[in-house]
């Protein structure tokens, strides 16, 4: 992830009050479980390229041997795969 949790959760804390100070949300629970919620939205959000990374490296570990063999240039595959999986997908990386 490219943010810190702790940034994420800054951001969270900052987003809350604007919207509520704007008068552009109400929420009538507690505001830190709302903070809690845009949080970890946020870093679900965040970790959907991490999580696709680790996808791709294992789909490359089951072709190492004949990219290997073929002399493949690991980052170019593993750019191609990974542009492949976020169009199947309709991702947002």
């Amino acid at each position: 992830m490219r943010i810190s949790k702790e940034r994420v959760l800054a951001i969270s804390r900052s987003l809350v009050e604007n919207l509520l100070k704007e008068g552009l949300i109400t929420y009538q629970a507690k505001k830190e479980l709302l903070v809690s919620k845009i949080e970890s939205t946020a870093i679900d959000e965040l970790q959907v390229e991490d999580r696709l990374n680790a996808e791709v490296k294992e789909i490359m570990k089951r072709y190492e041997k004949e990219m290997e063999a073929k002399g493949t240039d690991y980052q170019k595959m593993f750019q191609m795969v990974k542009k492949q999986l976020i169009k199947e997908r309709d991702l947002i990386v």
